[in-house]
């Protein structure tokens, strides 16, 4: 391989075209990227609140995220983590608002209300696809569409508390509230949560039957079939489990941060995870750090609006550059000569 494409192959190449490609778009945007970048880690790092604002968006992200690793593992294209979240966070709050238990039953209820919700629209498709063979991108990106419905209907209706003004559950006691890190701050137990869950995933894709069988279908689903896998099986497992992850970060998002449900809850959350899991490479400890790049961002993009003057749609741009750096990552990475025999 040519010295140049060894460099731009590696992580430091990619690192820097990501560099590159930011300041160009600063300086598209009337700023210079010494002032951009600043104010972006500033905004992002300055700080114990900016630190935990960065790593509450980070939680958010990580949890569809890891969804949709699973899912795609498998080869199936999850673009339902949208919706997963919302319903999940849907059950939640609906939970939430009735549960009178104590404390240390009343979370757990509350997280695994938000996994019922969400493995239940993930198994939805994966039953689409398992029974009649059903595309899972279409049908998991129409399935966001009929959450966000059902929604509106019953936050707006059956489950709208009567002293809200808007779209809301009731609050949720505070006895039922997630425990935060700082104090203060947004940044709760979740993110240990997610953690633990990207542990599990590794340890499951390296050293069990299932995480084989998992690799199997995604990587070689007829040598799986004829090594008698239950494909069928396996894919609806898949998107439920999918689902019940992405579903376990809307109940951390309104047992942590809004305290109630309402139809705010997640600002694409699920769509942004998927550039997450993607540039975490499908390998869950690689998606914490790529959620945590993310989540730098998302929460120092309102100061790098402030202080440099970089419109925050930017930062929807910056993204689309890093999937696009990692696309060219991959296509040069693929460039190697074959030695002569």
């Amino acid at each position: 391989m040519r010295p140049a494409l060894r460099v731009l192959s590696g992580p430091a190449g990619t690192l820097l075209l990501v560099v590159v490609m930011m300041s160009v778009v600063m300086i598209v945007a009337g700023s210079t990227p010494w002032a951009g970048f600043g104010a972006l880690f500033g905004g992002a790092l300055g700080g114990p609140h900016e630190l935990a604002e960065t790593l509450a968006q980070t939680t958010a992200l990580l949890f569809p995220a890891l969804g949709i690793c699973l899912a795609f593992r498998a080869g199936l294209f999850n673009i339902g983590a949208e919706g997963q979240l919302l319903l999940g966070g849907l059950a939640a709050g609906a939970l939430g608002a009735n549960f009178t238990g104590p404390g240390w039953l009343a979370v757990p209820a509350i997280l695994a209300a938000g996994i019922v919700g969400g493995g239940l629209w993930g198994a939805l498709a994966g039953w689409m696809k398992s029974r009649f063979n059903a595309n899972e991108i279409i049908s998991t990106l129409m399935l966001n569409y009929v959450a966000i419905s059902i929604a509106n209907y019953l936050v707006a209706g059956p489950l709208k508390s009567p002293l809200a003004t808007g779209a809301e559950t009731a609050p949720l006691p505070a006895s039922s509230w997630l425990p935060a890190l700082i104090p203060d701050t947004r940044l709760t137990i979740a993110l240990l949560i997610a953690i633990a869950i990207a542990a599990i995933l590794q340890f499951v894709f390296a050293r069990t039957v299932f995480g084989y069988e998992l690799r199997a279908l995604g990587e070689a689903p007829e040598a799986a079939r004829r090594n008698h896998v239950d494909i069928n099986r396996l894919t609806w497992m898949a998107m439920g489990l999918s689902g019940a992850i992405a579903g376990l970060g809307g109940a951390a998002i309104v047992a942590g941060e809004l305290h109630r449900f309402n139809t705010q809850l997640s600002p694409g959350y699920g769509f942004t995870a998927i550039a997450v899991a993607l540039v975490g490479d499908l390998h869950p400890l690689w998606i914490c750090l790529a959620a945590f790049g993310f989540g730098i961002l998302e929460a120092g993009g309102l100061a790098m609006q402030a202080s440099a003057g970089v419109p925050k749609d930017a930062i929807h741009l910056i993204e689309g550059i890093i999937i696009l750096v990692l696309a060219a990552k991959r296509f040069v990475s693929t460039r190697v000569e074959v030695p002569a025999v």
